[in-house]
């Protein structure tokens, strides 16, 4: 079936009003994300993001308070998306195969990256946590968007490994 995207906003004066209607999609959309406030978009502090997903595909659209709302790009994970969602600017999506795609903000660029097969996944304020079936825990810190020198990955850093190596299936965090 094809559907367009309309996310709506309330307001107390006037009730719901959709603020945005993308295109017809020639696909069911299977995960969305939005992110509400982004500060420091190419439209001022106003903007607000919005992602979809079906399969391995992504497209994400900026929404400036008027209604207008312009594709920033239709990306690819390679693998089916299992979790969309924003940490600040940076749109994640996560597959349990292991794989990791992030848009930076800043840069405007999209990277994948390859990790351990995924079991389960936090975040807490700018880190993503993976919780991996080899028994790690990695983290990456979103806000800094660490890249490897040498060859221009994702720093990705483990935080806790499992002795007997039992599958990290639950991860709950809370930063005080």
């Amino acid at each position: 079936p094809c559907s367009p995207l309309c996310p709506s906003r309330i307001k107390e004066s006037s009730g719901w009003q959709q603020v945005f209607t993308s295109p017809y999609l020639d696909w069911t959309i299977e995960r969305v994300a939005l992110n509400a406030k982004v500060v420091g978009g190419p439209h001022g502090d106003k903007d607000k993001m919005v992602a979809v997903a079906s399969e391995s595909s992504i497209i994400l659209w900026s929404i400036q308070d008027g209604g207008s709302g312009s594709e920033i790009g239709v990306f690819s994970l390679g693998v089916p998306v299992d979790a969309l969602f924003f940490i600040g600017n940076q749109l994640v999506a996560t597959s349990h195969t292991g794989k990791v795609g992030v848009w930076n903000a800043v840069t405007q660029h999209w990277q994948v990256q390859d990790v351990v097969p995924i079991t389960s996944y936090d975040t807490a304020g700018s880190f993503l946590l993976l919780g991996c079936n080899n028994g790690s825990i990695y983290y990456i810190d979103m806000q800094k968007f660490p890249l490897r020198m040498k060859d221009n990955d994702l720093l990705v850093t483990e935080l806790y490994h499992d002795p007997s190596n039992d599958a990290i299936t639950a991860l709950s965090v809370y930063l005080t």
